[in-house]
Formats: structure tokens, sequence, C-alpha cells
């Protein structure tokens, strides 16, 4: 990622995310700051998935997106516990 530049894409991109973060905590209520966070991270990639199968650039087929989803789960539920969460 470029950090700097004339153009302010990191900027723009730091909005953007700051953007999502802020629709999952409006959408999900009060949830730990980490399981936003991949939530966000779910929605954008969702998103460039679906563009680029829009765009026929090679997005991703079911296995790939049932492996994504395990990982998170994954993910979510090793975060949890390590915050001793359950």
């Amino acid at each position: 990622m470029r950090a700097s530049g004339a153009d302010g894409y990191l900027e723009r991109v730091a909005r953007y995310v700051d953007g999502v973060l802020s629709q999952m905590a409006g959408h999900f209520g009060n949830q730990p700051s980490h399981r936003l966070a991949i939530m966000a991270a779910m929605q954008i990639a969702d998103s460039l998935f679906q563009e680029m199968e829009r765009k026929g650039t090679g997005g991703v087929g079911d296995v790939e997106t049932r492996n994504v989803e395990e990982l998170l789960t994954r993910l979510i539920a090793e975060s949890d516990s390590l915050l001793g969460k359950s």
C-alpha cells in the first residue's frame, strides 16, 4: 500500500475503513472491537470479490468462500478465547 502521496490515497483508504467500521458498529451494536474489525474486513472483502466477479477478473468460487467463512469463524473464536470472552 502506498504510504504517502499528493493524492491522499492512504487517507481515503483509512476513511473508507473507518466508515465500514462505523457501519458495523451501528448495525451490530455493542460488540468487541476485534469482532467489528473482522466483520468490517469481511464486508470490504465481500465488496471487492463482488466487484471482481462483476468485472470478470477472477472472483472467488463457493469453495474459496466457504474456506474464508471457516477461517473467520475460527479467528473470531480464537480472539474471543484469548480475550477471555465466550
